[in-house]
């Protein structure tokens, strides 16, 4: 057996014994993460998080316009999250690429969180609202300690005409006339909750935190008509 070389079968066992490790361990800082929310639940050390959004009024002395249905979600506070949080913001001018699918890495990025604290038990730890008709949403009962509120609101439909060549056309006929969009504004917030108070966020049009496009679908290119046949 050549020196260095390793059969097959057991770099196939390692390599599994690495992601297993790796889930293991990922498990077990979550775990580590969420204990002193459990604690504080158990002894019943909760706070409210009070939420209002809203346009600033464009005149001085006008009155703010109230956002309703904007989602938002209270998770436990992680470096981890919040860090892949910022690499997408952070990658968002990249490529148009990057761009377009920022809101599908922004939400994949919660769900997997989301994901990771229902799986070691914590699931209640996940708090979901939405802004009614006066923007306004409450969330009760929240252990205390640092939270992360993430909050998106989708409005702003834009359409973008493409233009294609005729040759491309013939290889490509599928190709839309155009894609439209609906432009989703994120806010995001890092909170401390104390028992028995109350903490305020408002979320304005001044203080969003990205924006970016989700694609919805494009519109069918019309065929062009059949140029007529020749008679011989």
């Amino acid at each position: 057996m050549r020196r260095g070389w390793v059969p097959r079968p057991a770099l196939i066992a390692g390599a599994a014994l690495v992601v297993v490790g790796s889930a293991a361990a990922a498990r077990t800082d979550v775990s580590a993460l969420v204990e002193p929310y459990q604690k504080a639940s158990r002894e019943q050390s909760l706070g409210i998080v009070a939420a209002k959004a809203y346009v600033e009024p464009t005149r001085g002395g006008g009155e703010p316009t109230p956002q309703s249905a904007v989602s938002l979600v209270l998770l436990p506070y992680s470096q981890a999250f919040e860090a892949d949080l910022d690499a997408v913001k952070t990658g968002l001018r990249d490529s148009v690429d990057s761009y377009t699918r920022a809101v599908g890495a922004i939400e994949a990025t919660r769900v997997d969180y989301e994901q990771a604290l229902v799986e070691v038990g914590a699931g209640e730890l996940v708090r979901n609202e939405a802004t009614d008709a006066r923007g306004l949403a409450e969330v009760p009962g929240l252990p205390a300690g640092d939270w992360v509120l993430l909050a998106w609101r989708e409005g702003g439909h834009q359409s973008k005409q493409h233009k294609v060549r005729d040759q491309d056309l013939k290889r490509y006929p599928d190709v839309p006339s155009a894609v439209t969009y609906s432009m989703v504004t994120y806010w995001r917030s890092r909170l401390t909750v104390r028992r028995g108070e109350t903490v305020e966020v408002s979320m304005t049009d001044r203080n969003v935190w990205m924006t970016a496009p989700r694609e919805e679908g494009g519109t069918p290119r019309t065929p062009k008509p059949a140029a007529p046949r020749r008679r011989r």
